[in-house]
C-alpha cells in the first residue's frame, strides 16, 4: 500500500515527467572523475560553453580540466588543449575576467591542497596558469569552493573561498593583471561551512553577498558586502537551513525579482530519512530568508544527494530544482508551477557522484541538464527537443 507521499510523488509526477522526458540524452568524454560543471561563452562566438573539473585520483595531482566549446545547437567539441592539467583535485569552478583583457578565466579549487589555480584564457578555449599561480590561500585545512565577484568596486575581479576549520571565509583581492593577492582578509561565518559558498546581490543594493552553508549549525550565513571589501551578517542571519546543510543552489524560484535558496543535507551525518529533505528558503530582497510555502520537499528514495541545480526545462517560465542522487544512480526533478505547486519525478543517470547542473545552452527557451558521470568519465547533456 502506498504511502501519502508515496501517492502525491505518483501522481504529481505525470506532469513534471512529460517534460523531463522531451530530451535529447548526449554523453561525452571528459577525463577521470569529472566532478563539477560550469557554463559559460569562453569563445566569444555567443554559443554556451562547458567547463568540467575532472578530480582524477585522490592520489596524485591527476586533475584536469576539460573544456568543451558548444556550437548553440547542442554539439560539443573539445577545445585546443583540452583536458588540461589542474593539479590536486580541482573541486569547484569560478569564471570571471581575472586580469581585464576581455577573455573569461578560470579560478580553480584545489581540495585538499591549500591552493586555488588561475587559468587564463585566450578568447578561443585555450587556457594556461596564470603568474603567481597556484595561490596558497592559507585555508584551513584546505579550500572547498571559489567564487569570484568585485567585492571592493575597483573594477578588477576578487575570490573568495572558505576556511572551513576556522569558521570563516576568506576574500583575495584581484590585482587586474591575474593574481590574487595575498594573505586574504578573513571574515566569521557559522560553524563549519564545510562545502559551499556562492554570491548573489541578495538585498539590491549593488554590491555582491556571499552565502554559506553551516554544516554544524543547522543554517546558512548570508553575508551582505558594502562594496569596499567588507561583509557583515544580514539581520537575522544565520537561518534556519535543516539538518546539515551542505550544497546550495540560488535562483528565484517565484519570480518576485529576489534571489532564493535551495539546499540539500548532508546525508551521511542527519539523524534519519526525516531529515533527508530539500530546504527551499525564499529571499525578500533585503538579506532575510524564510522557508517556501510547501517546503520542505522529501528526498525519499534519493540515496547520497550530493549536488543541486535550478533552472527553467520547460520553457514557460518556471523553474524545476533537480537533486543528483550519487547512490540511487539517478536525478529527483521537483517543478514549481505558476501556482506554487511542486510536482515531482525521477530520472537515471549512467554515473555517480558527480554533480549536476541546468543552463541554456541552445537558442531555445529550454534549459538543458548536466550531470558529471564520476565513475563513468563523462557528461551527459538532456537537451530539450
Amino acid at each position: 500500500m502506498r504511502t501519502l507521499y508515496q501517492l502525491a510523488f505518483f501522481l504529481g509526477a505525470s506532469t513534471l515527467l512529460a517534460h523531463a522526458q522531451q530530451f535529447r540524452q548526449i554523453t561525452i568524454p571528459t577525463g577521470p572523475s569529472p566532478r563539477w560543471i560550469a557554463v559559460a561563452d569562453l569563445n566569444h562566438d555567443h554559443n554556451p560553453d562547458i567547463v568540467v573539473a575532472n578530480s582524477g585520483s585522490d592520489s596524485s595531482d591527476s586533475g584536469t580540466i576539460a573544456i568543451l566549446l558548444g556550437d548553440g545547437r547542442g554539439s560539443f567539441q573539445p577545445a585546443p588543449g583540452s583536458p588540461f592539467a589542474a593539479g590536486h583535485l580541482p573541486n569547484d569552478i569560478a569564471i570571471a575576467d581575472i586580469n581585464n583583457d576581455g577573455n573569461l578565466d578560470l579560478i580553480i579549487a584545489n581540495h585538499q591542497s591549500p591552493y586555488l589555480r588561475i587559468f587564463l584564457g585566450d578568447g578561443r578555449g585555450a587556457f594556461h596558469l596564470a603568474p603567481g599561480s597556484p595561490v596558497d590561500v592559507h585555508s584551513n585545512p584546505h579550500p572547498h569552493a571559489v567564487i569570484a565577484a568585485d567585492f571592493n568596486s575597483d573594477g578588477k575581479p576578487d575570490a573568495a573561498t572558505d576556511s572551513w576549520g576556522n569558521n570563516q571565509i576568506e576574500i583575495l583581492r584581484g590585482d587586474g593583471t591575474g593574481r590574487l593577492l595575498t594573505p586574504g582578509t578573513f571574515f566569521a561565518t557559522g560553524h563549519r561551512p564545510y562545502e559551499r559558498l556562492r554570491t548573489a546581490d541578495f538585498n539590491h543594493d549593488g554590491h555582491p553577498d556571499i552565502v554559506t552553508t553551516n554544516l554544524d549549525d543547522g543554517t546558512v550565513s548570508i553575508l551582505l558586502g558594502d562594496g569596499h571589501g567588507g561583509l557583515h551578517n544580514a539581520p537575522g542571519s544565520p537561518f534556519p537551513a535543516g539538518a546539515k546543510p551542505w550544497q546550495i543552489a540560488i535562483d528565484d524560484l517565484n519570480d518576485d525579482g529576489n534571489a532564493d535558496l535551495i539546499i540539500i543535507p548532508y546525508q551521511r551525518d542527519i539523524s534519519g530519512p526525516q531529515e533527508n529533505v530539500v530546504t527551499v528558503l525564499q529571499g525578500d530582497g533585503h538579506g532575510g530568508f524564510h522557508p517556501m510555502p510547501d517546503t520542505p520537499l522529501s528526498l525519499e528514495g534519493c540515496r547520497g544527494p550530493n549536488s543541486v541545480a535550478a533552472g527553467d526545462i520547460t520553457g514557460d517560465g518556471t523553474q524545476t530544482l533537480a537533486i543528483a542522487c550519487a547512490e540511487s544512480r539517478m536525478l529527483l526533478l521537483y517543478h514549481r508551477d505558476t501556482s506554487g505547486k511542486f510536482t515531482s519525478a525521477t530520472k537515471s543517470i549512467p554515473g555517480s557522484w558527480g554533480s549536476v547542473a541546468i543552463a541554456r545552452l541552445t537558442a531555445g527557451p529550454r534549459s538543458a541538464i548536466i550531470t558529471a558521470n564520476a565513475d563513468a568519465g563523462s557528461i551527459t547533456i538532456y537537451l530539450p527537443k
